[in-house]
């Protein structure tokens, strides 16, 4: 998947960013805000094993600040809503001491990077469309102060400056060729796969094709390595 980072800022009176002591990041305390159990388990799995962090959750915003109160996470991690986003974003920034903050964005809602990026957000990410590596360089680099990033998004507007982390070959995919891809990791047939977009066995072998032809991918197994691992090799 592909990161993007903005020019440099730093959100804490002023100290340049990269002044802030690497080794901070190993006390690092993180606070996941999301409805879906599913998702906060996850996102904490994922930090807790590759970030060092210590790993709060809530499932709501009233709970998320009782929590805030007692462990002043120096990162946020919330669910951003086209209604409710905007406003969650402004009362986490107000939190003091003010931590970095990601807003996780879900495939199918109308959100664009720039909606969380001019409210406050240090990163957007869609987390349909993002692996474990891409998922924590993204929180390293948020940590780093090299925000704004934008994750996981198919397109990132032309005038909007943030800095993409590499995606690689699939970042030529569209989201249904994402998707595509995605459930033949999951090991489903062309037609498990039709019948899981709706789409007929004919559709799914034309995407497939694209795919092959976009990624340079001849087999099945091919794709499915690449699905797993998010590498050609």
């Amino acid at each position: 998947m592909s990161i993007a980072s903005f020019p440099v800022r730093d959100n804490r009176g002023g100290r340049p960013a990269a002044s802030l002591p690497r080794p901070a990041r190993a006390a690092t305390h993180a606070l996941i805000i999301h409805q879906a159990e599913i998702v906060r388990l996850g996102v904490s799995t994922m930090l807790a094993s590759g970030s060092a962090c210590e790993v709060a959750s809530a499932a709501s915003v009233y709970e998320a600040f009782r929590l805030a109160s007692d462990v002043h996470p120096q990162l946020v991690l919330f669910d951003f809503a086209p209604a409710e986003g905007p406003e969650v974003c402004r009362l986490l920034a107000a939190l003091w001491p003010k931590p970095r903050l990601v807003a996780l964005v879900t495939r199918g809602r109308e959100v664009s990077p720039r909606d969380c990026l001019r409210v406050g957000a240090d990163a957007a990410m869609l987390i349909d469309h993002v692996n474990r590596d891409t998922f924590l360089t993204l929180i390293r680099r948020v940590m780093d102060g090299l925000g704004p990033i934008v994750a996981g998004f198919p397109t990132v507007g032309e005038h909007l400056e943030a800095a993409l982390v590499d995606e690689g070959p699939v970042s030529l995919l569209t989201p249904r060729e994402r998707e595509m891809l995605f459930l033949i990791g999951q090991g489903l047939s062309n037609r498990e796969i039709a019948e899981s977009l709706v789409l007929s066995v004919k559709t799914v072998e034309a995407h497939r094709a694209n795919l092959s032809r976009k990624l340079n991918v001849r087999s099945r197994a091919g794709l499915m390595r690449l699905a797993l691992t998010g590498s050609l090799a």
